[in-house]
C-alpha cells in the first residue's frame, strides 16, 4: 500500500507540473557554451538539507573563479543560511522558509537574473518553483520529466554514480564554465575563530592529545550505530590516553548523550549546543571526526579534517566524505560492526594524518 501511495503521489505531481506547463511559454535555448562574459547575474538554487548545501560550495567558487564579474545569489533554507555567511564567492544569500515563502518570492522578483541553476539531480518541486518564480532569462537543471517545459538547458540524466558535489558541477561543465573547483570549503572570520579557540581551551583537559569529536546522534534512529558501541569507543580512546574525546550534542540529543555518559567510565566531555557555523569551526580545529552518515560529516570535508564514518544507509560513492583522509565503514542490514574494528580504524587514521600537531 505504501508503494502504491508513493506511485500515486508521483503521478499526481507529474500531472500537476504538466498542467502548469500548458500556461508557460517555452523559450528557445541559448547556444552552448554560454557566453558568460555578456551576463551580469547568476542564481543558484539549493533549498535542501545541510549536507547538500555544504557540497554545493564548489559551485559558487567555480562560478566566481571563472567569471569574477558575475553577481552571484544563492537560495538556501533559512536554517542553512549561517553556513554560507562570509563566503567570499557569494554576493547575496536569499533565505527560503516554507512558512514565510513571501520573503523569498519578493527577493527573487526584485532581482534580475540572467541564469538560474537548480542543482537537484533528483527532481525537487520546491527548487523548481523557486526557479520559476525567479523569472531568470535562462534556467538550467537536470532533465526531469516533470519540468520539460520549465528549463531552457537540461542536462540529460545518466546512470553514472558520482559524488553529489560532482553532480552539482556537471551542470557547470555542461554549459561551458572553464574553471572548476571540486573541494567544498567553508569560511570563518577572526571573531569566530577567537570565540571557538577560547571555548576549546576552557573545555579541554588534555590539550597535548589528539582531539577526536564523536557524534552518536543521527536524524533517523535506525540509521545510527548502537549508542553503546559509541560509548565503548569513546571510553577506550580516553582511558588508553590515545586521544581526548568530546561528544557532539545536537539539538534534542541531550538525552542520548546523558544515557551514554551515565554508563561511561571515564566520563566523556561534551560540547555545548552550538550553531552550525560554530560546530563546523570546532570540527576544523579537531584532529578527527567520528560519526554516523549525517549532515555534519560534510563539514569535515569542507574544513579538511579526517573522518571515520559509519554508513548504515545511502550510497557511499555519492554521499561519502570527499577530498580528505577518511575511512568509511558500512553496516547495512546488520549490526555486526564491532567497537574494536572502529577503534582500530580511528587509531590508524590518526597515525597516518598530520593534523595532530596543529594548535587551537
Amino acid at each position: 500500500m505504501a508503494e502504491l501511495a508513493r506511485k500515486l503521489e508521483r503521478n499526481a505531481k507529474y500531472i500537476l507540473w504538466a498542467i502548469i506547463g500548458l500556461f508557460v511559454s517555452k523559450k528557445k535555448p541559448p547556444p552552448l557554451p554560454i557566453n558568460f562574459t555578456a551576463l551580469t547575474s547568476v542564481l543558484v538554487i539549493r533549498p535542501d538539507r545541510l549536507g547538500d548545501v555544504v557540497l554545493s560550495t564548489p559551485v559558487y567558487e567555480s562560478i566566481k573563479k571563472s567569471f569574477p564579474h558575475l553577481h552571484l545569489s544563492v537560495v538556501v533554507s533559512q536554517d542553512n543560511v549561517p553556513i554560507l555567511i562570509g563566503n567570499p564567492n557569494i554576493d547575496k544569500i536569499i533565505p527560503f522558509e516554507p512558512k514565510n515563502i513571501g520573503t523569498a518570492i519578493k527577493q527573487l522578483r526584485n532581482t534580475k537574473f540572467d541564469i538560474a541553476f537548480t542543482l537537484n539531480k533528483k527532481f525537487s518541486a520546491i527548487a523548481s518553483i523557486l526557479s520559476l518564480i525567479s523569472k531568470a532569462k535562462y534556467k538550467i537543471s537536470y532533465a526531469h520529466d516533470e519540468t520539460a517545459w520549465l528549463y531552457d538547458i537540461r542536462l540529460p540524466l545518466d546512470n553514472q554514480l558520482r559524488h553529489e558535489s560532482l553532480n552539482n558541477l556537471e551542470l557547470l561543465n555542461y554549459v561551458g564554465l572553464p574553471s572548476i573547483t571540486k573541494s567544498p570549503c567553508l569560511y570563518f572570520n577572526k571573531d569566530e575563530e577567537k570565540k571557538i579557540t577560547i571555548m576549546l581551551n576552557a573545555l579541554r583537559k588534555y590539550p597535548k592529545r589528539p582531539l577526536v569529536l564523536i557524534k552518536p546522534g543521527t536524524r533517523i534512529e535506525q540509521w545510527g550505530w548502537k549508542e553503546g558501541n559509541f560509548r565503548i569507543v569513546a571510553e577506550k580512546l580516553s582511558s588508553l590516553k590515545q586521544a581526548e574525546v568530546l561528544f557532539i550534542c545536537g539539538p534534542g540529543e541531550e538525552p542520548l548523550i546523558n544515557r551514554i555518559n551515565k554508563q561511561a567510565n571515564p566520563k566523556i566531555g561534551q560540547l555545548p549546543i552550538l550553531s552550525i557555523k560554530e560546530l563546523a569551526l570546532v570540527i576544523k580545529k579537531s584532529d578527527l571526526l567520528f560519526c554516523n552518515h549525517t549532515g555534519i560529516m560534510h563539514f569535515a570535508s569542507a574544513v579538511e579534517t579526517p573522518a571515520v564514518v559509519i554508513f548504515k544507509h545511502g550510497e557511499v560513492s555519492r554521499w561519502g566524505p570527499i577530498s580528505i583522509p577518511h575511512i568509511v565503514l558500512e553496516e547495512k542490514n546488520s549490526d555486526t560492526l564491532s567497537p574494536e574494528i572502529v577503534l582500530k580504524k580511528i587509531n590508524q587514521l590518526l597515525a597516518n594524518t598530520t593534523k595532530n600537531n596543529k594548535t587551537i
